[in-house]
């Protein structure tokens, strides 16, 4: 029997309570990250901070806009949202403190549209924008536009914390 034909959602719940993140799991098996999360997924395992905000992510992103700070900050915002920080790095929550006080101090929402041309410093690839923000955009990090599905839980983490990091 393979390390690979060892991985079950058993094993992969008791490395989990060791510390252990799915990338690390998926190294140790000789597997993909999403053959970890399918098997956690499958048989009810309880989501990830990252599976959680994943769900409620606003855009349908390309591959390599991905990568962009804007769609960083906002992953990292909305494990925030669900953590309340807890098990965020500090690098992460000092960059969270410095995304959220350019956002408030320029009066700022991010937009995500393809079309949006790369920006130096901001996407290499595109698709997102700073903006000023209008009344409409109320208490919402993101400019809600053609290009957004906002969920319920959605419309409940893309805003600003009520207490910041």
């Amino acid at each position: 029997m393979t390390d690979r034909d060892k991985l079950s959602f058993e094993t992969i719940r008791q490395l989990k309570a060791q510390g252990l993140n799915q990338t690390q799991i998926a190294e140790h098996f000789g597997v993909s990250r999403q053959s970890v999360s399918w098997h956690w997924t499958t048989y009810n395992g309880p989501k990830t901070p990252r599976q959680v905000v994943m769900e409620a992510w606003p855009f349908e992103v390309p591959r390599g806009m991905g990568t962009a700070w804007p769609s960083r900050h906002l992953r990292n915002h909305g494990e925030y949202i669900v953590t309340g920080g807890k098990g965020m790095t500090e690098e992460k929550l000092k960059r969270l403190r410095g995304f959220y006080k350019r956002m408030r101090d320029n009066n700022l929402v991010i937009e995500f549209d393809p079309g949006i041309p790369p920006e130096d410093g901001v996407s290499v690839h595109g698709g997102w924008a700073y903006r000023q923000r209008v009344p409409s955009d109320g208490d919402l990090l993101i400019r809600v536009n053609e290009h957004t599905h906002l969920t319920e839980d959605g419309k409940k983490i893309w805003r600003f914390p009520k207490k910041e990091p």
